[in-house]
């Protein structure tokens, strides 16, 4: 029988559907043979229940067990140091390992938890002292001096571990690894030592990753019980009742040509040295060979064409076919995932008591624009957010987020321009501004970003990029003073919140934090600073459609602005303003104030009591929405 699998997986699981199949008097008649020795592991794993005893008589290379890779973690750790300490993604693979639980037990989970928790991008000897006491730790965290040293860590290391496995049951199969490993690391430390020349540690690298694929890890077991599982070669002159072969492609079965050789085919021929041709002629012997006594053969090939020549079966398989031998009754099977296509519904959660509750807490405490753009966006991402309260995943922030970013540019313009609140700017002020840009960017770079380290790579980018956009800002408000206009920052950062009485709900709070509130030759400016890109269109609404400001997030901006405005106006007596964006992103297109739709484009809109009535009328439904029953969270598409 011929099967066709797509991928190794597949394979495995016809291998296991075949395996359970044979009946427990011929399962010692039986081979399993792998072509491609490589899927051995995963096979072992799927083995049925029924077979109770299986005996392997093929060697497993280390480069293919966990252990091995630990250890070059640990070498790689050391190899990739620099001044400022160990890289944290290196470390982090070092400590989710099963073996460095079983070094350092909880600690591994705690000393993850401590990176994320404190950013660290480089983890220093001494930046685990207040979490883990553990001396095998500070060992691998010590410095080293040369490659002897390495040497002896690893070799520590091992020890370490041989000695906690021992203490435990079932880990025969990771002391047998411990022994390769161990085997390995003893080659490497004599070659070192007869090479004095050997000094740099990525050499010791190099050579850890030529020697562990040499090593192979032997199982032992009971050759005349049970299903047998072995290599192709390991079958000459054995005959089975039963054979699965798995990986039977062309480039597998037979291997065809290798470049492994520096001397030419010519040259092999010229000299009547062994070619390719001899290695596959090796091969189909033993294939055939396999043939001669069986009952029932299944070879299974990977149908997947994800590598040159993938998918295709090999030549073995089709001589198989096309040879009119009567004697043999060849089956065809191709195993295929049924791809239907996935319908997702919409998420839909009904309002219960418990939701309520959360939502007169965010009442009392305040809804902010964003919170209620959110709702906006999608529902469901509020009831997440606000109403469970589930934070997205730390991890270590490596580069900037653009949020980040926006929150350093934010603080240091608030920074620059609070000792200038109430004042008529003159130009004489910006000297004194932009002699305190770079003090104030940096306070605000280790404020909103924390690391122990100076900007480094991309970090370097945004922080230059960060200090751009500042000094663009404050470049913009020189050349209003410069025109002759009359410039007075109102305040900085301001905090504005307000008790509204909602029709059919009742008190409600609102607050949101305004960046900047400034007057511009008498004319009241609310405006809100922004990192990422906008346009007309995300702060214009049409005049006649108040409602798209609670049905289209599009219009956050336009929402947030108006929002803002309306605060104000709870707080402080107006009668008009202007209320807007200033878009780091797009600077050029200079302040994006609220307007009105006019045909194609958009006209500025003075905010007055007529457009704010309008406003509230959208913000009460909005919050009359949240609390209706009837209406269920109903999420959106994004």
């Amino acid at each position: 029988a011929i099967h066709g699998a797509a991928g190794n997986l597949s394979m495995i699981q016809v291998a296991a559907q075949l395996m359970a199949q044979i009946p427990q008097d011929e399962l010692e008649k039986t081979a399993v043979i792998l072509a491609d020795e490589r899927l051995l592991l995963p096979l072992l794993d799927a083995i049925p229940e029924n077979i109770k005893h299986f005996n392997v008589t093929m060697g497993l290379s280390l480069d293919q067990l966990p252990l091995s890779a630990f250890i070059y973690d640990i070498i790689k750790l050391h190899t990739e140091a620099i001044e400022e300490g160990y890289y944290y993604k290196g470390m982090i693979n070092i400590l989710e390992s099963s073996f460095a639980h079983t070094l350092l037990e909880n600690d591994s989970r705690s000393l993850v938890k401590f990176i994320r928790d404190n950013n660290l991008i480089y983890i220093a000897p001494s930046s685990f002292d207040a979490v883990s006491k553990s001396a095998i730790l500070h060992m691998i965290l010590k410095p080293i001096k040369n490659v002897g040293e390495l040497i002896k860590i690893v070799q520590t290391v091992l020890q370490q571990l041989k000695t906690e496995m021992l203490k435990q049951e079932n880990r025969r199969l990771e002391i047998e690894q411990l022994l390769g490993v161990t085997e390995v690391v003893q080659n490497l430390s004599t070659i070192i030592d007869n090479n004095e020349e050997i000094k740099d540690l990525k050499t010791v690298a190099y050579l850890y990753k030529q020697l562990v694929p040499l090593k192979n890890l032997d199982f032992i077991g009971e050759p005349v019980r049970g299903l047998q599982i072995m290599g192709l070669l390991e079958t000459r002159a054995l005959d089975y009742k039963n054979t699965i072969m798995l990986s039977v492609n062309e480039s597998i079965l037979p291997a065809g040509k290798s470049t492994a050789s520096y001397i030419s085919n010519d040259m092999k021929y010229q000299f009547d040295l062994p070619t390719y041709s001899e290695k596959d002629s090796v091969y189909a012997y033993h294939f055939y060979r396999l043939l001669h006594r069986v009952e029932k053969a299944a070879f299974i090939y990977n149908t997947e064409g994800d590598t040159l020549g993938g998918g295709e079966k090999s030549r073995f398989l089709t001589q198989l076919e096309t040879d009119q031998i009567s004697k043999h009754v060849l089956t065809h099977k191709h195993y295929i995932f049924k791809n239907s296509a996935i319908k997702e519904d919409l998420m839909v959660i009904k309002k219960e008591p418990s939701y309520f509750e959360r939502l007169d807490q965010i009442a009392a405490s305040g809804f902010s624009p964003s919170a209620l753009t959110s709702y906006v966006r999608n529902p469901i991402d509020f009831y997440a957010s606000k109403i469970l309260r589930i934070s997205d995943m730390e991890d270590v922030e490596e580069n900037i987020a653009a949020n980040t970013m926006g929150s350093i540019i934010h603080e240091a313009l608030d920074k620059l321009y609070q000792p200038y609140v109430g004042k008529v700017l003159i130009k004489e002020d910006f000297d004194t501004i932009k002699n305190q840009i770079k003090t104030e960017l940096d306070i605000a770079y280790n404020e909103c970003y924390t690391s122990d380290s100076a900007p480094l790579g991309k970090n370097k980018i945004i922080y230059e990029v960060s200090s751009h956009y500042i000094k663009k800002m404050v470049q913009s408000d020189l050349e209003l003073v410069k025109n002759g206009q009359e410039l007075i920052i109102k305040s900085v950062e301001r905090k504005l919140e307000a008790v509204i009485e909602v029709p059919q709900i009742g008190k409600v709070k609102i607050h949101g934090m305004v960046d900047r509130i400034d007057q511009l030759d008498g004319k009241l400016r609310i405006i809100d600073y922004k990192s990422g890109a906008t346009d007309k269109g995300n702060v214009g609404i049409d005049p006649e459609d108040f409602t798209i400001l609670r049905e289209d997030y599009k219009k956050a901006k336009a929402f947030q602005v108006l929002m803002y405005t309306y605060l104000y106006s709870l707080n402080d007596t107006f009668t008009e303003a202007s209320a807007g964006i200033i878009s780091f992103k797009n600077f050029d297109k200079g302040y994006i104030p609220f307007a009105f739709k006019a045909g194609r484009s958009y006209t500025e809109k003075t905010i007055d009591t007529t457009v704010l009535e309008k406003f509230e009328l959208e913000l009460f439904a909005l919050i009359q929405e949240l609390y209706n029953k009837e209406i269920h969270l109903t999420e959106k598409p994004v």
